[in-house]
């Protein structure tokens, strides 16, 4: 090419540039690097779906196959250094360029095989009108794996039928490739009844294909590229592609792991923020037995007998059992969870749940019961800053119905209030007292109003939150320290390192111990396998640390030998990854001796300090006046004689005023006469 051609090439480049509309060129750069940032993500998969299919060539199994595709993810150049986490659940997440990447054995190697009902799939309808929970009666299901995976059978496009000819709605399926993103989130608006049968992890849905789902999407974590063709999405990524609010809908997620403890409610929130009036899902792995039970049992109820959400949840449970009914146990075992304005994310999502949620498919027909009186149930609470209690509606006869009640804060700086008809969640937002009320409607008319009184109060001090009910031990920690928390309806410490790699929160109690004597206490972990908390005495770890997800589980240290004990229980991280809530937790210890009570001669009154105070009880107790416990006399026996008297009374004065040195303080056990000093 001769140097004039350059040259004219280059001019017409340049001229282009500068006549292009500025719009335009944004746009194609935007263009350009979407298509690069998705072009990594290809290669990587492409490198990842290699050794996949490689080994499973060669016959290996399941655990194999993972870790060798892990380990290619590690040592990937173009995956983010640092961002590989550790295998769980035949699975790992990592990153490309910030964008998320989810690879799952499971889901990636299911059986393909047609089994849905093609007769079934019918077009998006308008909503026909307004006469239940949600503003809209058509059913969506989504079946991304319909038509692929033989698991898949024709339960729900049964059900959705059965709860579309229910309400008089239309039922919409959006099965396998048609199963986009995009189309997900633009479909749910016209639906007040929404099936989500998939497969799921870590709180996000299973889709076959990544279509529509952009860079932006993956970087900011609401979508996970899972393999060259396929993706996972949360609530994140409907709530920020919704075309318009959703229609106070439910949302069931018959997939697992929807609501994980890894995943802290999040994808339930966002459908909340987005619109729905309550979201169903698992908080570990269910089988697809015991997820037809609970469906089949929770809407039969909800179609036939006409119940709230609470009440199908209630009997649902109580029928079937608290976690996955084809499970032996609940160790690992999914429970079911319910969040809706008046059920937040459980603490402990991994046990059994009250819900308070009064949706319903057919409220607004039930005959009216009228109400005759009521009043709320504790009508006095006190509720710990940054934390929230429910506080009922209690009504008379209990199955009143033809009322409404609006929920109100007298100052919501102090507490803030989200109800509905039979219940409300208070939160505290700062420490104070208010009132909580619901004025109560009847056909329209305000019938009347009922009060609580509210109290915010500060979290108890880590000593106060770890001691067993009656202890007094004396506990420390300053870097990164531990801190106060309600966990499991329980006052608790937690370790104070979240998210600072290379780093450790300690937690120290010191004790003078007789040999045999006994340190109990409650403990447990939440983290990512690299992650882990130990407890150790002078120095020397004590069994073994722990990580992961456990329960609560008790430990017991015995003194070998009499003497000085320094207990300390270490949250220690690694250099990378942060999982589940990252921090360890401890409560309720006991130690089977008497605890040192710590005090200062002349201090009578216990205040921690010597003042006059102290020294004109002493006086009077000389006087004859006034009567000391024999502790008390212990203590003001300044002199040591054994007698208490007017000397010792001058003595304490002067120690109040700063002209005597005040004799070292002593510690002397809980429950024993005091010795003079």
């Amino acid at each position: 090419m001769n140097i004039k051609r350059i040259i004219c090439i280059l001019l017409t480049v340049l001229l282009f540039a500068l006549v292009m509309p500025s719009g335009l060129a944004k746009i194609a750069v935007d263009s350009a690097r979407e298509k690069a940032m998705l072009g990594l993500l290809e290669k990587v998969w492409n490198e990842l779906d290699s050794v996949e299919s490689e080994l499973m060539g060669s016959g290996a199994d399941m655990d194999e196959v993972t870790a060798a595709v892990h380990r290619a993810a590690a040592s990937n150049q173009l995956v983010d250094e640092g961002s590989v986490s550790s295998i769980r659940s035949n699975g790992f997440t990592f990153r490309v360029s910030g964008m998320l990447c989810n690879y799952n054995y499971t889901n990636r190697n299911s059986v393909h095989e047609s089994a849905i009902d093609a007769e079934l799939l019918v077009d998006i309808a308008d909503a026909l009108g307004t006469r239940n929970g949600a503003e809209e009666l058509n059913v969506l299901l989504i079946g991304p794996f319909y038509g692929q995976d033989a698991n898949f059978t024709n339960q729900y496009p049964n059900e959705a039928a059965s709860i579309a000819e229910a309400t008089g709605g239309s039922c919409t399926i959006l099965s396998a490739s048609n199963a986009t993103g995009p189309n997900i989130a633009a479909a749910m608006p016209d639906a007040g009844i929404v099936l989500m049968d998939s497969h799921g992890a870590d709180g996000y849905l299973a889709l076959t294909t990544n279509e529509g789902i952009t860079s932006e999407d993956y970087q900011n974590g609401w979508a996970s590229s899972s393999g060259s063709n396929s993706a996972y999405i949360d609530g994140r990524y409907i709530e920020h592609h919704v075309p318009r609010e959703l229609p106070n809908s439910i949302v069931w997620m018959a997939f697992c792991e929807g609501m994980i403890r890894s995943n802290h409610g999040e994808t339930g929130a966002a459908l909340l923020r987005a619109g729905a009036g309550c979201v169903y899902g698992y908080s570990q792995a269910v089988t697809f037995g015991g997820e037809y039970r609970y469906e089949t049992h929770f809407w039969n109820n909800m179609k036939y007998n006409d119940t709230t959400v609470a009440e199908a949840f209630n009997a649902m449970t109580a029928d079937l059992g608290n976690w996955d009914p084809l499970m032996d146990s609940s160790n690992g075992s999914a429970f079911p969870v319910i969040m809706s304005p008046v059920d937040p994310y459980p603490s402990n999502p991994d046990s059994h749940q009250t819900v308070h949620c009064d949706w319903r498919l057919f409220g607004a027909e039930a005959d009216p019961v009228e109400l005759e009186s009521y009043s709320l149930s504790p009508d006095s609470i006190d509720i710990y800053v940054g934390n929230s209690s429910a506080v009922h509606f209690d009504r008379v006869p209990e199955n009143a119905n033809n009322y409404d009640l609006v929920w109100h804060s007298e100052d919501e700086s102090v507490a803030t209030v989200i109800g509905n008809d039979n219940v409300v969640r208070i939160t505290g937002e700062a420490l104070g007292s208010t009132q909580v009320y619901c004025d109560v409607f009847v056909n329209g008319a305000n019938a009347g109003r009922a009060y609580a009184s509210v109290n915010i109060i500060p979290l108890p001090p880590i000593s106060e939150a770890l001691n067993a009910e009656g202890g007094s031990l004396d506990f420390t920690s300053t870097l990164n320290p531990w801190q106060t928390v309600l966990i499991d309806g329980r006052l608790a410490a937690k370790s104070g390192n979240r998210g600072i790699n290379n780093s450790t929160s300690t937690l120290r109690l010191v004790l003078e111990m007789e040999a045999g004597e006994t340190l109990t206490f409650d403990w447990k972990v939440s983290s990512e396998n690299f992650d882990k908390l130990g407890f150790y005495a002078n120095n020397q770890l004590q069994g073994s640390q722990i990580f992961g997800a456990p329960d609560w589980e008790t430990k017991v240290f015995t003194a070998p030998n009499s003497g000085t004990y320094t207990f300390e229980w270490r949250y220690i991280k690694d250099a990378s990854v942060n999982a589940l809530d990252d921090c360890g937790y401890v409560d309720n210890v006991v130690y089977s001796g008497s605890v040192p009570i710590v005090v200062t001669p002349g201090d009578v009154d216990g205040s921690g300090t010597v003042t006059i105070i102290d020294a004109l009880m002493v006086m009077r107790f000389a006087m004859g006046i006034l009567q000391l416990t024999n502790d008390q006399q212990a203590i003001a026996d300044m002199d040591g004689n054994g007698t208490v008297n007017v000397s010792d009374a001058v003595t304490v004065l002067r120690a109040s005023m700063g002209l005597r040195r005040a004799t070292e303080p002593v510690g002397l056990r809980t429950g024993e006469r005091l010795l003079p000093f």
